[in-house]
């Protein structure tokens, strides 16, 4: 009874341990895959069309038409957050439970769909400012694992961004590691991806992972 009692204890403190590890493993392997099938799109396009000067002006829905739709396989446009398997127009959060105002659905301003591996992505045009006025925004955003929880930045949904020249890159690549650890906590996780490249690809100890 000694014996399987030390047996449980060792279970208890091992097993969530190692359930934690291989989901870190799983979410850095389908940022790494998000991010390469962004980047193999965005090379076709930029090789046949080069950078819009404009994708802003241009539109969403004519930017996605017309530079990325050609190059990336679609399985269904998310024409309302209810086809995508969420259940509101802003489902996400940070890990802190606080909610983020961005709206997965803007036909005006972003193009949301989802691909045959189960991976959403949003390819911005535009976003509203501090003012509420609607400016050019060129981040693209990825849920590793669609509308399935718990849809937290960090976790899985990532920020990126287009970079003229260089591709789709993790939001934060050109700042400092100490930036980059400050827009990677429990309340700010706009800086994530780049944290995990950083660190080797890997989702260290202090990672704000709980």
């Amino acid at each position: 009874m000694i014996t399987l009692g030390i047996i449980g204890v060792v279970a208890a403190m091992t097993i969530p341990n190692l359930i934690s590890g291989y989901q870190k493993k799983a979410t850095v392997t389908k940022l790494q895959k998000a991010i390469s099938t962004l980047n193999q799109a965005y090379k076709l396009s930029y090789d046949e069309y080069g950078d819009p000067e404009d994708a802003f002006s241009l539109g969403a829905k004519e930017y996605f038409k017309q530079y990325w739709a050609p190059f990336i396989k679609v399985l269904t446009y998310c024409s309302t957050p209810e086809v995508c398997g969420y259940s509101s127009n802003t489902p996400f959060t940070f890990i802190d439970g606080s909610k983020i105002t961005t709206v997965l659905v803007s036909p005006t301003a972003r193009t949301t769909f989802l691909t045959p591996d189960g991976f959403l992505y949003i390819i911005f045009t535009g976003g509203g400012d501090a003012n509420g006025n609607m400016i050019a925004n060129k981040s693209v955003y990825v849920d590793i694992n669609g509308g399935e929880k718990p849809n937290m930045m960090g976790k899985d949904l990532f920020i990126l961004t287009r970079v003229e020249d260089k591709g789709i890159l993790p939001y934060g690549y050109s700042y400092s590691d100490n930036v980059n650890k400050q827009g990677c906590s429990r309340s700010n996780g706009y800086h994530c991806a780049e944290r995990i490249k950083r660190a080797g690809w890997q989702i260290d100890k202090s990672y704000p992972w709980k």
